[in-house]
């Protein structure tokens, strides 16, 4: 089994060695506590590692204080702490905040044990602090995500799976058992730069002062996962509608000529979105013509055979919904370029 050392991984070791180390060097007890509090405050994005910070600054303020007024007016035992532990976590659904519940409830009980010694109990309120501190510190300087790399990482990859699947759909070459690994593996690709792209949206959205590229970019790359999305839909409809009504191989070559245009298209979409095409004419203008006329033929043969013809004209929608959705995208790349080109030359 094949182990992989993520940024994610490395972050969250430094983080908590790093409270460890403060916590240490103010000779504060409960070290431990700053260790856990670190392991949990670790987020995916610098933005999420803010406002998680700030959610459990306060969910994590308010299960203290909770827990220091009860343990001073009643005698802490089980019962106490777990109805108290109910109450913190209706308060922190109620604020919406449900991913801070864990480190509140570790917050709470370690009030509680301190029994009513607001002393004790703020000595180890301010270790869990520096823990959530120590977290966001880390999550920001050091390895912080570049989710712009990893979501054209990840788009690339997901692409090179859909090249050889869409190649393939038609013909029938790959083996079943082959052909399912695939489709999963991409399936799981397009859901994580689906996510990769929420993260780049949220923070331009929300993290103003820090964004990470220009807007121009963000609508792009919405239309990238839209791409691949409707590119999906293209392998569904051949799965579950083309080969149980065919019946002979005619149409074979144009449904086959039609995926290898519009795979070539994509794959040159996702180029000149990074630069590395020389600048020039449409490469692939006549995309529009092909998904047409595959279209028009489908329809034309429901006429003659209608049972067995309808479902090709289903297969012929996806691919001529994919084929605008690479158009659009295509637009889109040219929009973007020449704008940065004017940008430049001013």
């Amino acid at each position: 089994m094949n182990v992989t050392i993520g940024a994610r991984v490395v972050k969250t070791g430094i983080a908590v060695a790093l409270a460890l180390y403060i916590t240490q060097q103010l000779g504060l007890k409960g070290v431990t506590i700053a260790g856990v509090a670190a392991i949990f405050a670790i987020q995916p994005s610098v933005y999420k590692s803010w406002q998680h910070m700030l959610e459990q600054v306060q969910t994590n303020t308010l299960g203290a204080i909770l827990a220091l007024g009860v343990s001073l007016v009643m005698p802490v035992n089980e019962v106490v702490v777990g109805l108290t532990c109910i109450a913190v976590i209706l308060i922190t659904l109620a604020l919406r905040m449900e991913s801070t519940v864990a480190l509140t409830l570790v917050t709470t009980i370690v009030v509680l044990e301190a029994g009513g010694e607001w002393m004790y109990a703020l000595e180890r309120f301010s270790t869990i602090l520096i823990g959530i501190a120590s977290a966001f510190l880390v999550n920001a300087v050091v390895l912080p995500p570049n989710h712009r790399k990893q979501f054209l990482d990840g788009y690339r990859d997901a692409l090179g799976t859909m090249s050889l699947l869409l190649r393939t759909a038609v013909s029938d070459e790959l083996k079943e058992g082959e052909a399912k690994s695939q489709r999963d593996r991409l399936n799981d690709t397009v859901r994580k730069i689906s996510e990769r792209y929420g993260m780049l949206e949220e923070e331009w959205r929300k993290w103003k002062r820090f964004r990470p590229q220009p807007g121009r970019h963000l609508v792009v790359q919405k239309q990238m996962v839209r791409a691949m999305t409707v590119g999906l839909l293209v392998l569904d409809a051949v799965q579950v509608h083309y080969f149980p009504q065919r019946k002979d191989d005619s149409a074979d070559r144009a449904f086959d000529d039609a995926l290898e245009e519009l795979i070539r298209y994509h794959e040159y979409a996702l180029l000149k979105y990074e630069g590395k095409m020389k600048p020039g004419e449409q490469l692939y203008d006549k995309v529009g013509e092909l998904t047409e006329r595959l279209l028009r033929d489908a329809i034309e043969r429901v006429g003659g055979e209608p049972k067995s013809s309808v479902s090709l004209v289903v297969v012929a929608s996806a691919i001529y919904e994919y084929g605008r959705q690479l158009r659009r995208l295509d637009k889109m790349v040219g929009h973007v370029q020449g704008g940065e080109e004017a940008a430049s030359a001013e």
